[in-house]
């Protein structure tokens, strides 16, 4: 017996979005895929953030589970 994957759509590079970090609100861009997952939500994300401090990555990773569209 076959099973069929459900295909899911990516969050596209240039996108922005937002995510929670603690009690505050990340903001960044959508990069790229840093390792592709079974689902939207486990898929994994290279993010650019718009507001990091000195010390932070430029650059975060999060699944698209975590990620809101701003």
């Amino acid at each position: 017996m076959a099973t069929t994957r459900k295909a899911f759509t990516i969050i596209p590079a240039g996108t922005s979005v937002t995510w929670h970090y603690r009690s505050a609100i990340g903001h960044g861009t959508i990069v790229g895929v840093k390792k592709m997952g079974t689902t939207a939500d486990n898929t994994m994300y290279n993010v650019r953030q718009h507001d990091y401090h000195p010390g932070e990555p430029e650059i975060v990773h999060h699944t698209g589970k975590a990620l809101s569209k701003a």
